[in-house]
């Protein structure tokens, strides 16, 4: 099993001009990782997401369309777990929420909506 933390990781939410809000994870090794979906717990929420594509460095989802990740990134618990589905090799890792309610609803409030 290989832990994050081991790694320089970024797990973050970014605003995208074309799709608006996305979950980024940034780990130069996802792609060796051949990671394709994650399992986020947070709080009560547990769901697996497929991660889009973006080099060998990024996967990203979009959150327009999972609604339920956003609301648990933004519920105010100050704790994420994510496990790699559909990978080459067994990964997990914790981050952050603290403060991430207020975070997200500023970057949210300048963010365009996808249409």
């Amino acid at each position: 099993m290989v832990d994050a933390t081991d790694n320089e990781a970024c797990y973050m939410v970014r605003c995208d001009a074309k799709n608006g809000l996305i979950f980024e994870i940034g780990d130069a090794t996802v792609g060796d990782m051949g990671l394709r979906s994650a399992r986020f717990e947070i709080g009560k929420y547990k769901e697996t997401i497929r991660l889009d594509g973006h080099g060998p460095d990024r996967r990203t989802t979009v959150l327009s369309k999972h609604p339920k990740l956003l609301a648990a990134l933004t519920s105010g618990i100050d704790f994420a777990t994510m496990y790699a589905v559909e990978a080459d090799v067994e990964y997990s890792t914790g981050f952050e929420l603290t403060g991430a309610r207020d975070q997200i609803s500023r970057l949210a409030k300048g963010c365009p909506t996808k249409p």
